[in-house]
C-alpha cells in the first residue's frame, strides 16, 4: 500500500491557518492523535485496527520540514514519511505548495513456506511529488486540492500512484461559548500502476474546546466506484488528537 500525506495539513485546516507562515525564525507544530482504526492519510487504505498517529512540522519562512510516523496500538511500526515542502505562492486568499516525500510503508502478509504459513514485515519505500493549492473564502470557509504522484522501489510494490482530491474546510463553527465544531469533506480520485481506478468520498467531523488544544473527531470514507482488489469498503473511526 502507498500510505501518504494529507493529515501533515490537519493542523492548518483546525486552525484555519498554518502558524508561523510568516516571520524570519523557526516554528514548530505538530499533532499527535489516538484513533480506533488508522486510516491512512490516502484515504482508501486502512491499517484495520486502532493507531497512533504524529504530524510534526519545523518550518522557516517558505520551507518546512514535515515528518510523519504511525504505529498501532500494540507498537508495530506502520509508516513513516520525510516531507520537504516549499509555499512557492501565498497570498490573503491563495497558497500554493510543492513537497517531495519518501515514504516508507510496513505490512504484514501471511506466507506459506516449507508448508507452514507465516506472517512477514514487507516494508515498501516510495516517492511522492506534491501539488497543492489552497483558496481561503472566508475565516471559516476554505477549499484546498491535492495532486500526488508517486512511484514504488520495491518488488511487488505499487509502481505509480496518482491521487486528486477537493477538500472543503469548514472550521470552527460556534456550537457554544467555548465549543466549536469543524467539518472537512472530501472527494478523491484514486489510479494504482494505471489500470486500477477508484473515485472516493470521505470527510472528518469534529468538535473542539476554545480552551484546550485537544480535537475530538470521527471519520469516514466510503468508495463509490472502485476497481481495487479486495474492495476497501467503507471504513470509519474515532480519533482524538492533540494540537501544538
Amino acid at each position: 500500500m502507498l500510505l501518504s500525506l494529507l493529515v501533515s495539513h490537519g493542523q492548518a485546516a483546525i486552525d484555519g491557518k498554518v502558524q508561523g507562515e510568516d516571520g524570519n525564525g523557526f516554528k514548530f507544530s505538530g499533532t499527535i492523535g489516538l484513533n480506533t482504526n488508522g486510516i491512512s492519510p490516502v484515504p482508501a487504505f486502512s491499517l484495520g485496527k486502532p493507531a497512533i498517529m504524529g504530524f510534526f512540522s519545523l518550518r522557516k519562512n517558505r520551507f518546512s520540514f514535515d515528518p510523519e510516523v504511525a504505529y498501532a496500538t500494540d507498537g508495530v511500526p506502520w509508516f513513516f514519511s520525510s516531507c520537504f515542502r516549499y509555499r512557492i505562492f501565498g497570498k490573503k486568499k491563495l497558497g500554493i505548495k510543492v513537497a517531495a516525500v519518501w515514504n516508507v510503508s510496513h505490512s504484514y502478509p501471511e506466507v506459506i513456506e516449507n508448508g507452514v504459513s507465516k506472517t512477514i514485515t514487507k516494508a515498501e519505500r516510495y516517492l511522492v511529488f506534491e501539488f497543492v493549492p489552497t483558496f481561503k473564502l472566508s475565516e471559516m470557509f476554505s477549499l484546498g486540492s491535492a495532486v500526488f504522484v508517486g512511484r514504488g522501489f520495491d518488488k511487488g510494490s505499487l509502481k505509480q500512484m496518482h491521487f486528486i482530491s477537493l477538500v472543503a474546510n469548514i472550521t470552527k463553527l460556534r456550537l457554544s461559548d467555548k465549543l466549536y465544531c469543524s467539518l472537512f469533506p472530501q472527494v478523491f480520485y484514486l489510479n494504482l500502476d494505471g489500470d486500477t481506478e477508484s473515485f472516493f468520498v470521505s470527510g472528518v467531523a469534529g468538535i473542539g474546546h476554545k480552551k484546550f488544544p485537544l480535537f475530538l473527531s470521527s471519520q469516514i470514507n466510503q468508495p463509490v466506484v472502485t476497481s481495487i482488489s479486495p474492495n476497501p469498503g467503507f471504513s470509519w473511526n474515532v480519533g482524538l488528537s492533540y494540537n501544538f
